[in-house]
């Protein structure tokens, strides 16, 4: 098998995803701060964790290997700009295995939502993935797999189990398919899971409340 592609501006790539992130939420946030929103749940900063089950079809040097089960955690932290736009970053580790090989999966995305729906968001990105193959018994000369560009779309729901004027928590079921393209290796990935998730809500002098409301203590 051929070695791991060399990934030396993978660190170059992590910092000007970073730094893209960080100008479009600054700016964001000044805008945001001149209007005045209708309270909802989905609303500010957010946070989510997730366990998800895993379909992974590999190919490798152009041959393919079965469908392996496994699991993937990933966390989500961003923010809704507007009432239906979010951004942030998805980061997941998890693994599969099958046919007496098992695969090791990560990445770090930025990722962006849309609310199709009320609490019905469509999710997606793109960023960095890692896909690395293993025999289990051990046998392997040099490493097998890929680093480079990994793309996901999904969709999940927020079903909020706490009353707040706004924010609040909420189970987030999602579905998800992953694809990572490489010249060895190459990886297709669906998933099925579900989230916890937390989003901090507005502060009352962004909310469109009567006087009576907007300046009353919490």
């Amino acid at each position: 098998m051929r070695p791991m592609p060399a990934t030396t501006n993978l660190r170059r790539r992590l910092v000007a995803l970073l730094f893209a992130i960080a100008i479009t939420v600054a700016g964001a946030r000044t805008a945001q701060a001149q209007l005045l929103e209708a309270p909802r749940a989905r609303q500010g900063y957010y946070v989510s964790v997730g366990y998800h089950l895993v379909l992974n079809k590999n190919w490798e040097d152009k041959e393919s290997w079965g469908v392996w089960p496994g699991t993937d955690l990933s966390i989500r932290i961003g923010q809704m700009l507007t009432r239906r736009l979010g951004l942030g970053l998805n980061i997941h580790f998890g693994g599969s295995s099958g046919e007496g090989q098992s695969a090791s999966l990560g990445g770090l995305s930025l990722e962006g939502q849309f609310e199709v729906a009320r609490n019905l968001a469509l999710f997606g990105g793109a960023g960095l993935d890692v896909v690395s193959i293993a025999s289990d018994d051990g046998t392997d000369d040099v490493l097998r797999g890929t680093v480079g560009a990994g793309y996901f779309l999904g969709l999940g729901y927020d079903w909020f189990f706490t009353r707040r004027l706004t924010g609040g928590w909420a189970a987030t079921p999602t579905l998800q398919a992953r694809v990572v393209p490489g010249t060895n290796v190459s990886a297709f990935i669906g998933l099925i899971g579900v989230q916890l998730s937390y989003f901090t809500g507005l502060p009352r002098n962004q909310l469109d409340l009567p006087p009576e409301e907007a300046f009353k203590r919490q």
